[in-house]
């Protein structure tokens, strides 16, 4: 359509925008626009709708079934100044606010992008920061919540067992003892919640032993064979891993003790910057 194309055109170099900035405001390439104006393609409707709306003329106009409205030669001296046209490049995907040139924010793969305004985008930000501050004092509190049972727990059973269990064990000794176990219980457990080397260590010591493949024969006896070697190795890998988490659970507790006050500095520094980024306006 003839008349569509140069209509495009018209109106295009009215609000000095270029194929490609045209494209841009309809999602679509400047070849696209390019045919168009040529009048070797037509844009279907919602797009001659967005067409309207980007430079504010009636279907009609566009399309040149009637005229647009001259434009006076000089305006009254009492007239109000024109408004100047708004380029509107995308809408804020959170307030839906029209934006224009240097208006916005674009994040994401170039596959799924996301525009937002620079109040939003502050806004979202300040959450974000705001949510960190507060996760991590959260993870804090149920550190020390967590760590005061296992370290009365530990302490308790520590005590039970040198005082009751073995009573001619020295009883200042049993007490002794006791506390260091509570304490490094308190500080094993507290740090499982700051995930740091603790943190590591828990998990290495909870993986599990695998036993290598067997080799057999196709016959009964061969069958028999790896039907015990399985299950032997089965109990066997159980045990191992056990006993190797065990192992663990008495070594963390004493590196807890030992790490515990340089943890405890590079966490009270990660939750002071956090909050300081959380009061930023």
């Amino acid at each position: 359509m003839e008349n569509l194309g140069n209509s495009i055109i018209e109106n295009r170099k009215k609000l000095n925008l270029t194929q490609k900035d045209l494209g841009d405001m309809l999602n679509v390439t400047s070849q696209a626009v390019s045919k168009w104006e040529n009048g070797q393609s037509e844009p279907d409707a919602t797009t001659i709708k967005r067409l309207c709306e980007i430079f504010k003329i009636s279907t009609d106009e566009l399309l040149g079934l009637s005229p647009s409205a001259p434009a006076q030669e000089s305006a009254p001296a009492d007239a109000a100044p024109a408004q100047e046209t708004k380029i509107i490049n995308a809408y804020c995907e959170t307030c839906r606010k029209p934006l224009g040139p240097g208006e916005y924010v674009v994040e994401g793969s170039r596959g799924i992008q996301h525009v937002y305004c620079y109040d939003c985008k502050r806004k979202a930000e300040k959450y974000a920061r705001v949510s960190n501050y507060r996760e991590q004092k959260r993870q804090n509190i149920k550190g020390v919540i967590w760590g005061s049972v296992a370290g009365v727990i530990a302490l308790v059973l520590s005590l039970v067992f040198f005082l009751v269990g073995v009573p001619e064990f020295p009883t200042a000794a049993g007490v002794v003892i006791a506390i260091i176990a509570g304490v490094a219980y308190f500080a094993f457990i507290m740090q499982m919640f700051w995930d740091g080397v603790i943190n590591d260590m828990f998990f290495f010591f909870l993986k599990s032993f695998k036993m290598p493949g067997v080799i057999f024969t196709l016959d009964l006896d061969g069958l028999l064979f790896l039907l015990f070697v399985k299950i032997g190795g089965a109990i066997l890998s159980v045990l191992l891993s056990v006993i190797f988490f065990l192992i663990g659970m008495i070594i963390m507790p004493v590196a807890g003790i030992m790490i515990l006050p340089f943890a405890a500095i590079a966490r009270g520094v990660q939750t002071k910057k956090l909050k300081t980024d959380a009061e930023k306006q």
